[in-house]
């Protein structure tokens, strides 16, 4: 599937079910980013917009589907950068020490005092 962005209008009056629905809405498989905005959840990811209403309805209650859309991705225009051919490789000291290890606990042997006791 295609990364969607869904734009979903609740009921959210208090913090308290903003957080609850925040936390559904991140807790379906596929979710990539939530954001809020007023009264409507905007989800983008891979997921069923169906599927992700319906989890919503059944634990906030009114919810409509306002959109669904391609998330189109902004092409970043690569700048070049001005390699400066005057710098010389840095050289890296190997002191040749590994990892450091702690030495073996002690093993003790107990002798028991009463070998035949039991």
């Amino acid at each position: 599937m295609v990364q969607q962005k869904m734009v979903m209008k609740l009921t959210m009056e208090t913090p308290k079910k903003k957080a609850k629905a925040l936390k559904t809405a991140v807790g379906v498989h596929g979710v990539v980013s939530v954001a809020l905005e007023d009264d409507k959840i905007v989800v983008v990811g891979d997921v069923d917009s169906v599927d992700l209403t319906r989890v919503l309805r059944k634990k906030m209650g009114h919810v409509d589907l306002v959109s669904v859309a391609e998330n189109k991705k902004e092409e970043k225009k690569e700048e070049k950068k001005e390699e400066k051919k005057d710098d010389k490789p840095v050289d890296l000291a190997w002191l040749g020490q590994g990892p450091f290890m702690h030495p073996p606990y002690p093993f003790v042997i107990w002798e028991d005092p009463y070998p035949n006791y039991w």
